[in-house]
């Protein structure tokens, strides 16, 4: 007759088997440590249940995180945590403003924001910042050069790909445009940037973060119509949040120490996402 001490290495054993069988490796990895801890401590079940499951939502949430960094265009450069606060006040930006925007009600709210101002005033890199928060937060984000973004559905709009491609960008949480109306846009690409817009706006998919060196009134001019062009900004416009940046350029020399990289940490907070565009 088996002792219960070999009866119990059994049952552990046909347990580890059943969560490598349902890839649960992590898990299983982890839980004779867990069970001997758990004894030692005088856990309940209901204790080393929560934590066996707590640190499998955590790794879960981590790989999420990571897949959605990867795909977004961002990288682990950005984030609040590397905002340079003293240069965003010399170009006129309240430090409160920006760690509000961080906070991401924007984007839940499904609301736009504009960041305007001249050629390196730091508006590429607040929107990234802001695309790197709603990242801990878990909403998916994409970020694109806007001409860049243009081209790339312009070649895929014969291809099967276009449909999934098109429907992963039009529905992101958040979507950022840099560079907005730079050079002129050829009428038989920009259509597709126009569409895509349009559809956000209609669908209410999610929000928009623009940077634009030109101003508002004149992002018509670099469409093939002033129609296009007026339709367009009135979409993007529609009860966006607008940030002016001011000052002198960034890349002008200074004496500025640059803070060192670190990862950017997933938050609690989880949001809603689509896999990521295949390029």
């Amino acid at each position: 007759m088996s002792s219960p001490r070999r009866q119990d290495s059994n049952d552990l054993e046909a347990l580890l088997a059943t969560l490598r069988a349902l890839r649960l490796r992590h898990m299983a990895e982890e839980l004779p440590g867990l069970l001997e801890e758990a004894q030692k401590d005088g856990w309940g079940q209901i204790d080393l249940i929560g934590e066996v499951f707590r640190r499998e939502e955590l790794r879960k949430r981590q790989r999420r995180f990571e897949r959605n960094l990867k795909a977004s265009g961002l990288s682990e450069r950005y984030g609040l945590e590397h905002f340079n606060f003293e240069i965003g006040r010399d170009h006129g930006l309240d430090p409160q403003v920006v760690r509000d925007l961080a906070g991401c009600e924007f984007v839940r709210a499904r609301r736009n924001l504009i960041l305007a101002g001249r050629v390196g005033t730091g508006k590429t890199f607040l929107g990234r910042t802001l695309g790197a928060e709603a990242l801990k937060r878990g909403y998916k984000v994409y970020s694109f050069n806007t001409a860049a973004l243009v081209e790339l559905l312009y070649s895929k709009r014969s291809s099967f790909q276009f449909g999934k491609l098109y429907a992963r960008i039009r529905d992101v949480d958040l979507l950022l445009l840099d560079d907005l109306a730079y050079l002129p846009y050829a009428p038989e690409k920009v259509e597709f940037l126009f569409s895509l817009v349009v559809d956000r706006h209609e669908l209410k998919t999610g929000s928009v973060i623009v940077t634009s060196n030109t101003d508002v009134t004149e992002w018509w001019q670099f469409f093939p119509s002033k129609a296009m062009g007026m339709a367009f900004s009135d979409r993007l416009l529609d009860g966006a949040q607008g940030i002016r940046l001011t000052g002198e350029s960034i890349r002008h020399p200074r004496n500025v120490s640059k803070p060192n990289a670190q990862p950017i940490p997933p938050a609690n907070a989880q949001g809603t996402g689509q896999a990521a565009p295949q390029q």
